[in-house]
């Protein structure tokens, strides 16, 4: 951030244009290791513009640098241009497209936004469907809809850890939100489920609820559980007790 002058910056920006894709990557990358030091709107606007770059590494970069700026760059031009790489065909430009949306938080809330993350919830890229947690996890209150907490909680048997553990988060961040009947009912569920680190993960979720979750059936199930084979379940039993 030392050479965060707006000498350097306005040099950085000139090099957005350069002919080769590795320098307009690189300046991207420089300009996002600045932070909000160079969120001007001068940046943003040429960090926009490189969103559309044909070279993947340029718009992935620019992605990134917009999401290190954070709610500076929260713009509607730069939101809706976010919401249109959602639907890129590469999986790494998606990715980043939800982590600078994420970065934004409750500024990038709008429906279209929220709509757009949740059907990347379903993403066939392991990625893709963890930093769509992600961001709908900073989204606030505006994201805590019963669609979106339905799908965060058949994330929780997700084949992969890392969506698992996003899904359970996000659902910790909307709090009581989430705590509804028939959100409880599918977790309590998923303590039957098969996989141990589904078990393990609905143990913490009900948890993570509080006392909403503290149905009768719902202390028996985890009174259950703290006889799982599994050690990790049963800690989590413990947890959430």
């Amino acid at each position: 951030e030392k050479a965060a002058t707006n000498e350097v910056i306005e040099k950085l920006v000139s090099a957005l244009g350069d002919d080769e894709s590795t320098v307009r990557r690189s300046a991207c990358e420089a300009l996002g290791k600045m932070g909000e030091k160079a969120a001007t709107n001068e940046v943003i606007e040429k960090l926009v513009s490189a969103l559309g770059d044909q070279d993947g590494w340029v718009s992935e970069s620019a992605c990134k640098a917009l999401a290190y700026m954070g709610e500076k760059a929260a713009t509607n031009e730069v939101i809706d241009k976010l919401v249109s790489l959602l639907g890129d065909q590469n999986a790494s430009v998606r990715w980043n497209a939800c982590k600078a949306l994420a970065y934004m938080g409750e500024k990038a809330a709008t429906n279209e936004v929220i709509d757009k993350l949740v059907s990347l919830l379903g993403d066939q890229d392991d990625s893709v469907r963890e930093s769509a947690c992600e961001a709908l996890g900073k989204m606030g209150e505006e994201a805590a809809t019963n669609e979106v907490i339905e799908m965060l909680v058949s994330l929780l048997g997700d084949n992969d850890y890392n969506v698992r553990y996003s899904a359970r988060d996000t659902l910790d961040n909307m709090g009581e939100e989430a705590a509804t009947n028939e959100v409880i009912e599918m977790l309590v569920s998923l303590l039957g489920d098969q996989d141990d680190s589904v078990r393990e993960s609905a143990c913490e979720a009900l948890g993570d609820m509080g006392e909403k979750a503290a149905t009768n059936e719902v202390i028996e199930m985890l009174v259950s559980a703290l006889e799982d084979e599994h050690y990790s379940v049963r800690e989590s039993a413990c947890k959430a007790l």
